[in-house]
């Protein structure tokens, strides 16, 4: 039989599996790659600087300081930052949003996602989501959102390289723009050669509060610019 040919444009079909390690924990892997991994009841969630965890990872990089009230996630796999989220803010309302339905199934029956009682899984494409929400903040009419978060989280990842279109101005935008005033955004990058590209990209859009580097992983904390100094970086 001919194998379907995938049609431009549409995403990649990844597999999906649960692994169990050594140690107990259990990891999301999407392609071989390490998604997610299970939380520990006793992993310590620090509320002053962010720190690595759960084992060293970059997830617990992911939250700033103190406890968001609205917090978006683009990129909730296995929900190990939804977790850790919620376990330091028990009041934080949290949208998830993960176009992979393979995925959503395997964080609910084995991260424990379903446990989590104030967040709402969206199951669709994470570009698409924010366009439908945000537009383009630079329209008249499009750069009034309904709703703001206090923290978004881009973590859009696939099999190991950063999703196509992660990095562009249009949707740093309108991250920007769903940001509450005072709000925080941060992004997962791993670190290859072209870092200093893509740092050098998200700095049209923002200001960097934070670099936090775990292993191969670059976390990045970052306040919009104001309008004026967006268009005076392109």
């Amino acid at each position: 039989m001919p194998r379907k040919r995938r049609r431009h444009g549409e995403p990649r079909s990844l597999p999906i599996r649960v692994v169990q390690r050594e140690d107990g924990s259990r990891a999301l892997e999407v392609g071989g790659v390490t998604q997610s991994v299970s939380v520990p009841d006793d992993e310590p969630v620090a509320d002053g600087e962010p720190q690595p965890g759960p084992r060293g990872g970059y997830w617990g990089l992911m939250l700033p300081p103190g406890c968001p009230r609205r917090a978006l996630l683009l990129g909730l796999g296995g929900g190990a930052v939804a977790t850790l989220l919620a376990r330091r803010c028990p009041g934080v309302a949290i949208t998830g949003v993960e176009r992979d339905p393979g995925v959503i199934a395997i964080g609910r029956e084995s991260f424990g996602l379903d446990a989590l009682p104030r967040l709402t899984i969206e199951e669709a494409d994470a570009f698409a989501w924010m366009e439908a929400r945000a537009g383009d903040p630079q329209l008249p009419g499009d750069s009034e959102p309904g709703e703001r978060y206090d923290l978004i989280c881009v973590d859009l990842f696939e099999a190991g390289r950063l999703a196509m279109g992660t990095l562009t101005t249009r949707f740093l935008r309108q991250v920007a723009a769903l940001l509450t005033p005072g709000g925080v955004a941060t992004i997962n990058l791993m670190v290859t050669g072209r870092t200093n590209e893509q740092v050098h990209r998200i700095e049209r859009v923002f200001t960097i509060q934070r670099r936090l580097r775990t292993h191969g992983n670059l976390i990045l904390h970052l306040t919009p610019l104001d309008s004026a100094s967006q268009l005076s970086h392109n």
